[in-house]
């Protein structure tokens, strides 16, 4: 057996692996190393009509304004159906505004913020940005946090 003083490098080792992962690590997140993303959608890219292929379509218009029609969204209060449990109050068919912001991360996707009135308050929803600004694509989340879909610019 030998003493770390007559043989410095496997202590080198142990520090210097951990360091350059880091180093990767942080490189690779930031976009400095690896490839470079593609370009993404900007709020002028997003202008016009998408449907989701189940009924739903949503328009985004320059000036701010959107309309949903076959979106279906919880609004945020719940109502009682008379068995004595809440149950989800859902809304559709609503006009709607519309602002967009870029990402705050480089790998992370831009998104646009939906703002409804349904009865008696005002919705706020989040849906993210993915594509091309040629072909940009707006994931919302149906139902369940599970069930992911895509409107598509038609």
């Amino acid at each position: 057996m030998g003493s770390w003083g007559k043989r410095p490098w496997p202590l080198w080792v142990l520090l210097m692996v951990p360091a350059a992962a880091t180093i990767a690590g942080i490189g690779t997140y930031t976009g400095v190393l690896g490839p470079e993303d593609p370009p993404k959608p900007s709020r002028a890219d997003l202008v016009g009509r998408y449907e989701d292929g189940e009924g739903g379509v949503v328009t985004l218009r320059a000036d701010g304004k959107a309309v949903l029609s076959g979106i279906a969204y919880m609004a945020e209060f719940r109502e009682e159906d008379g068995s004595g449990r809440a149950v989800p109050k859902w809304c559709h068919d609503q006009g709607a505004s519309w602002s967009f912001a870029e990402a705050p991360r480089p790998r992370w996707s831009p998104h646009i913020s939906v703002t409804t009135a349904c009865e008696a308050g005002a919705n706020w929803l989040q849906w993210d940005v993915t594509g091309t600004p040629s072909a940009p694509e707006i994931v919302y989340y149906a139902d369940a946090p599970k069930d992911p879909r895509v409107l598509t610019r038609r």
